[in-house]
Formats: C-alpha cells, structure tokens, sequence
C-alpha cells in the first residue's frame, strides 16, 4: 500500500508514534551501551586487582617451598651422608643403615612443615636416592630415569636457584602414578660443588584453598605453567577454550572467549597476568551475561520506560490525530451526500483554527448551493407552469374553432336534435381541458375524455372512421398527464383519413411493460400516414411549428417535462398502419399526487 493511499488518521498515527518513540529508543540504546561499557570497564579493573592479589598469594604460596627447599643446609647429617660414597643395599653395614634412617626421619619432617608437599625426594650426586611420601607406596623406583626428565636438567641449569614446574607425572615411587608440582633445587657442597638434588611434590590443591580463601563469587580462575599447560581450573570448558584459542599472554592484559556447553552457549571475559617469579599465567573471568547483570536491569528499565512511552503516544497521537481528522472526515461524509442531493450541514465544532474555518467556509457553502438548488428547482417549476399554460393556450383555439365551426355548420343545415348531445360532449371537454393546471388524472379519466372527443368528430365526419379501444382494466388507474392522449387521435383523424376511400379504422391500446414498471399506450391508424420508411421512427424536432404537428410534439414535451428524457413518444410506420406509441412510468394515481400546481382560474 503506498504512503498517500493510507488515511490520514493513520499516517499521522505513524508519525507521532516514530517521532515519540525513537529519541526514547535511542536513549535507551545509547544509555544502555554506556552503562555496560562503563559496567565492564570497571569489572575488568577489580578482576585486575583481584588477580593481583590472587598472584600473590600463590607466589607467597610457593615461596615458603623455596625456603623449605633450603632447610638442608640447616641440617649437616644431611650432608654427611650425600657426602659419603655410594655403597650398594647390599653392602650397607649398620652405620650405612643408621645414617638411612637418620636421613628418613629428616626427610619425613617436610610434610609436617607444610600439608601440601606430598612427597620429597633427595637425589645425591654420590647416586644415593632417598625419599618419603604421605600416601601410597613409599619405596623408591629405581628404574625412573629421573635425570634424563626435563625439570631435573632445569634445575641443573639453574645452578641450585629454584625451580618450579607444572603439573608432572609423580613415578618415583612404587606403584600408581599422581601427579603433583615439583619444586625442586640443586644442592651445593662447602666447596659450591653439586651434592644433591632436593624435589618436592607439591599438590595442587594449595591453589584451590587460595582460591577458597577469597571467596571469589562468579570468577573463574584458571593457573597455566610456563608451557601453558593447565595447572588449575575452576572450570573446565573455560580451561579447554583457553587452551585451543590461541590467546598468547604478554605481560598482562584482557581477554574474551566463547563457551558451547549443553546448558547454551556463554561468553566469558576477563584479565590475566604473568608472574615473573613464577613462569606461570594467572587467569581470571566472569560470565558476561552475569557481568551485565546491572546493565541490562538499566536495560529493562529503559525498555519499559520505552513500552510505556509509546503506549502514552499511541494514546495521545490517537487522540490528537482523531481530532484533526475526525471533522475531515465528517467534511468527506457530507460532500458524498450532497454528491447525492442530500444537502446535509455537518455540525459545527466550536473551534478556531484552520479546520474550524474550514467547516464554517464548508457549512456555509453547502447552505448557499442548497438555497441556489431551491431556487432553481422553483424557477423550473414555474417555467414548467408556464409552459403547460402556453399548451393549453395554443390547444384552445385550435380545437375550440373547429369545434364551433362544426356545430354552426349542422345546426344550420341539419336543425338537429343531435345538437344537444353535441354540446354536452363539448362542454365535458371544455371541463377537462380546465383541468389541465392538474398534475394526473386516471386513463380511465382519459379513455371517457377520447369517447367524447370521438363522438364530437364523428359528428363531424360522419363515417369517416371507427375506433376500437383496447384498455385493459387492471391499468384503468394508472396515472398519466390530463388531455395527453387527445392531440393524438386528433392526429390520427385528420391526417389518416385525408385522401382515403374507406372508413378508417383508429384502435387505443394500453398495457404494462419492462416488468410492470412502464406504461405503453398505443393509437394505431391504417390511414395514409407520414411519408416515412416503414419501421424507421418518425423525429418529431425535425417538423417547423408550422408543419401541422403541433399537437405531437406538445405531447413529447409534456410527458418529458414531466417524467424525464428517458420518457416520450414514438411515431413509426409499420407496412399497413401508422403507430404512435407513448411510454411513461406506471404508477398508481393517488390522491395527495392528484393536486394543482396553481389554483385555477374557474375553478368550481
């Protein structure tokens, strides 16, 4: 549908509605993305606080196993047996095993110093393994090529500094595997020589206590090692993305990673930092969706405001545009019923701006071109009075002489008792010929009125011609103009029996048509008729007023004036006959129809 086809009412409803609702919807927009910017800025900072403090605390964590490393410079039996040269356990006297012991006992100490070394083991360089565990198979696994493992060249690299690893595989001892962190260092003689290297297996769990301790809500922390493989993960999905996304830490910095999980997918952003002393990359996040949590409550209040915003312009615009083009629309009504003749003035609103000037220059209007309309209706009116009095003038004279010239004529040559039926007849004419100011009369009325008019003109022309009347009763009532029917067998008299030597012979028929809702009256002569083509109409406009045919075309005109243009009469020559058929509208005469149009003159 095109823009200039939808109503007004409509249009302007679109309007205000686009016009009260986008500021509000880009408000709301824009506050929405400065508030979670600002939101997201401001977690990332306190994650990045918090991770600094986290990163600390491991790295003081880890610190107090760099001391613990260093405790057996503190202990010399430790130092008397990594001195004393390697002997096999088969070899070993009592002083071999009371220095084993000696060194167990020291050893076992470690975890009593700190719950999260799982184990320790010494490594002399004289090739004497000596190690304890809390857990599980205590006796040492010799078939572990421990210097051929990547931390234990580490830690001959760093020249007795300490070395921390990830998680690795524990198999120096006896049955199942674990895995721990190993912290380790090399051992020095008094002459800075390598004597042993001292491991300890460290769990893991030491982070999550750290972890716990914070009492972090909805972070996720997860601890990498200097070849980022996962120390600690409080989620593993996250842990995993991390791992496969590619993210290479520098320093410290932010980062953002989707999550695909059976619960849906998730975003999750966050801030991580590299620990110098450590090697190891600390990463903290939150979900985003529970990051926003406050922002999309703005978000909410905003959509609201906006709901309730454009319910109040739906309101207002539908009320402000049903203001402007409700008396519009009363305007269109009423040109469509003076479209219809219905001259209809809107009722005014009491208003003083354009539409209200509107309606007044509009009422006032119409009330004009009514008073125009009456005006000329009564103008035709009269010009229709007017005209029927000028026929009825122009058919007096014209039937009234030849009338009295009749009756002259036999009353001189003929002295007859005729005389009186002869006046009696021409007096009910004259009577009807009074009624013509009336608008309908009966055919009944008419066909008694054409008996008379008959006997009058057989008086005249003696044998001249017969008529026979074909009226059936059921259009006995129809209603038709006085005196209509009269010029008409006139017509048919006089021009029909000029010239011809037998009687003719007139017939008067009536009958309905089109369904009942046409009268068609027809006078049919065999006389000698028009010089017409037979069948072809006879047009009454083409004869001068001088032609004779007067009558005729005061007919046509009357039943016009009278009924309309669509009604009339019709002159045609069939092969024997002449035949003038009238048509008018059927209608049943009424009384209040059957009313002057002027009071008459003599009226009785």
């Amino acid at each position: 549908m095109r823009w200039r086809n939808i109503r007004y009412q409509t249009k302007l409803l679109i309007l205000f509605v686009v016009l009260s609702c986008f500021p509000a919807l880009m408000i709301g927009t824009i506050g929405y993305q400065r508030s979670a910017d600002t939101l997201r800025m401001q977690n990332l900072q306190n994650m990045d606080l918090i991770l600094g403090q986290l990163k600390s605390s491991i790295e003081r964590r880890v610190s107090d196993f760099d001391r613990f490393s260093m405790l057996p410079y503190y202990m010399p039996n430790i130092f008397s047996f990594l001195n004393t040269p390697y002997a096999s356990v088969e070899q070993w006297g009592s002083k071999e095993i009371s220095a084993q012991r000696t060194m167990v006992r020291l050893i076992s100490a470690y975890p009593s110093i700190n719950a999260s070394i799982q184990g320790l083991v010494v490594y002399g360089m004289n090739g004497t393994i000596t190690g304890y565990r809390l857990a599980g198979e205590t006796q040492i696994n010799r078939n572990e090529k421990v210097q051929e493992s990547d931390w234990y060249r580490e830690v001959m690299e760093a020249g007795g500094g300490f070395v921390v690893t990830g998680l690795n595989e524990i198999r120096q001892f006896n049955g199942p595997s674990s895995n721990a962190i190993i912290g380790a260092r090399m051992l020095r003689d008094e002459e800075f020589r390598p004597l042993a290297v001292i491991a300890m297996f460290i769990s893991p769990e030491f982070i999550s206590n750290i972890v716990r301790s914070q009492e972090f809500r909805n972070l996720e922390i997860m601890v990498l090692d200097k070849q980022n493989n996962m120390i600690y993960a409080s989620e593993e999905q996250l842990a995993k993305r991390l791992l496969t996304s590619g993210i290479q830490p520098d320093g410290k910095g932010e980062w953002q990673t989707r999550v695909k999980s059976d619960a849906g997918d998730k975003t999750f952003v966050g801030v991580y930092q590299r620990s110098d002393y450590l090697g190891w990359n600390v990463y903290i996040g939150i979900d985003r969706d529970e990051m926003l949590a406050g922002s999309r409550s703005i978000r909410n209040f905003t959509a609201l405001i906006i709901v309730v915003v454009a319910c109040l312009a739906v309101m207002l615009s539908w009320l402000l545009a049903r203001g402007l083009s409700k008396p519009i629309s009363q305007l269109i009504r009423s040109m469509r019923a003076v479209e219809r003749g219905q001259f209809l003035i809107p009722k005014p609103h009491v208003r003083g701006d354009e539409i209200g000037q509107l309606e007044s220059s509009y009422g006032r209007m119409v009330k004009r071109l009514h008073d125009l309309i009456q005006t000329i209706e009564e103008k035709e009116r009269q010009k229709r009075h007017s005209e029927l009095y000028a026929l009825r003038a122009r058919i007096q004279p014209h039937f009234l002489y030849n009338t009295l010239n009749s009756i002259r004529m036999l009353a001189i040559l003929q002295q007859s008792t005729q005389i009186a039926k002869l006046i009696h007849s021409l007096n009910k004419l004259l009577q009807a010929n009074m009624k013509l100011d009336t608008e309908l009369v009966t055919l009944q009325e008419e066909v008694e009125l054409l008996k008379s008019y008959a006997s009058l003109m057989d008086l005249r022309y003696t044998n001249v011609f017969e008529v026979e009347w074909r009226i059936p009763e059921r259009v006995l009532q129809a209603a038709i103009p006085p005196m209509l029917l009269q010029p008409l067998v006139e017509n048919a008299i006089f021009h029909g029996a000029q010239g011809l030597n037998r009687k003719l012979s007139i017939t008067v028929e009536a009958r309905l048509e089109d369904y009942e809702r046409i009268l068609t009256v027809e006078i049919r002569d065999d006389g000698r008729g028009f010089s017409k083509t037979a069948g072809e109409p006879f047009r009454l406009r083409e004869r001068s007023p001088g032609s004779g045919n007067i009558g005729l075309r005061n007919v046509q005109d009357r039943i016009r004036l009278r009924f309309g243009e669509e009604y009339g009469l019709t002159v045609g020559r069939t092969d024997r006959e002449t035949v003038i058929t009238i048509r008018m509208p059927y209608r049943l005469l009424e009384k209040e129809l059957n009313r002057h149009v002027e009071p008459s003159g003599g009226g009785r």
